[in-house]
């Protein structure tokens, strides 16, 4: 849930459309927003997002589960002020599709937000709002040629809403393609012995999970490789050895090792960590990538740390689309959902290390 600045003015669709980057921190692309409207302030309100689904026949359930998910968070926050929601349905044309063209696709989606938020107890729905190519269109308005494919202006416009926020120091945010980045597949120039090593260790963790009997021993290497990783990283290092990289990607998928990876979120530790999280996770090549679910995970608690909101949600939608019931990751994003700090993070993080050196010290006394 974010916020914006109660001094700006905002009179309509189009205004509400740029406003939304200074909603949620970033240039949405291929996105759902939801904004609650509330009384005291323009833009004051809580603001929520998830992708946007490509395949049209789950947009229906989406949007229901969005519609509960937003008023539970809302009143479980003690947000009752919420008068009511604007919706935006953010997403670039596809090839050979005009941006009305994709305006109008999207026309269904609009109305599932519209019957999911009309269901009694829930806010109604003011507006939903399209925004294609630097346009923008406003569903609710069935006036022949109004309201569609407006162009958004320019901060040199100096009444745009843009240009107000502009002056109030706040900033539209990087475009989401631009953040992605950090943590999207990336193929490196040898790509087929990366494919190779992770085809290695995805047949190895495979057989390790049907049979656990080497579990200590299995973790206890991933540990001491997540280690070396780290320092090596927090030294200058920025890549690793495929075979190395391979295991981590799926020693990282054990809950002791995530855990592990969990306890460097102490200030000193979040530079170097962040850039191995987001490292491992590049090399999380199809058809691999689900591999990169706690590698993702990690990368959005170190972002939430550091006060990064936009990354630390656009990893953690990934992370959520590839492994929609991963604990970690609905924790940590339902945490950021209401409104919960980063620091959140330090007292679990020292419990989990607490937990971990207890065990090592139980298995080592075992062993003498």
């Amino acid at each position: 849930m974010t916020t914006s600045d109660p001094r700006i003015e905002v009179n309509g669709p189009g205004d509400y459309a740029e406003l939304l980057p200074f909603l949620i921190g970033h240039q949405p692309e291929d996105t759902i927003a939801v904004h609650g409207r509330i009384a005291t302030g323009v833009g004051t309100g809580p603001t929520m997002t998830l992708p946007l689904p490509e395949d049209p026949d789950t947009w229906q359930p989406i949007a229901e589960a969005f519609a509960t998910q937003f008023h539970h968070i809302t009143h479980d926050h003690g947000r009752h002020d919420v008068l009511d929601i604007i919706v935006f349905l953010c997403r670039n044309p596809r090839p050979g599709q005009s941006a009305t063209e994709t305006a109008e696709s999207m026309r269904p989606l609009a109305d599932y937000f519209v019957d999911a938020f009309n269901k009694p107890r829930r806010a109604p729905v003011m507006s939903v709002i399209a925004l294609i190519d630097n346009h923008w269109w406003a569903y609710e308005c069935h006036l022949p040629g109004c309201c569609e494919g407006e162009p958004l202006p320019g901060p040199d416009d100096p009444n745009s809403v843009t240009a107000q926020l502009i002056r109030l120091d706040r900033t539209p945010g990087r475009r989401t393609s631009d953040i992605t980045q950090e943590f999207l597949p990336a193929e490196p120039e040898d790509a087929a012995d990366l494919l190779r090593a992770l085809d290695n260790e995805g047949a190895a963790w495979a057989q390790h999970c049907a049979t656990p009997s080497d579990d200590g021993t299995v973790l206890q290497a991933t540990h001491t490789l997540l280690e070396t990783a780290i320092r090596d990283f927090h030294n200058g290092a920025t890549e690793l050895a495929h075979d190395i990289t391979a295991r981590l990607i799926y020693g990282l998928n054990d809950e002791w090792a995530q855990d592990h990876g969990l306890e460097h979120i102490e200030d000193d530790d979040l530079p170097h960590t962040r850039r191995l999280w987001a490292f491992l996770a590049r090399r999380s090549l199809p058809p691999y990538e689900a591999a990169a679910v706690p590698a993702l995970t990690l990368l959005a608690a170190v972002a939430w740390r550091q006060d990064d909101q936009p990354t630390a949600r656009l990893a953690l939608q990934r992370a959520l689309t590839l492994a929609p019931h991963d604990e970690l990751a609905d924790a940590i994003h339902g945490a950021i959902n209401y409104g919960l700090d980063g620091t959140t993070l330090l007292p679990i993080a020292r419990k989990a290390k607490a937990k971990r050196h207890a065990r090592t010290h139980s298995s080592d006394a075992y062993e003498n």
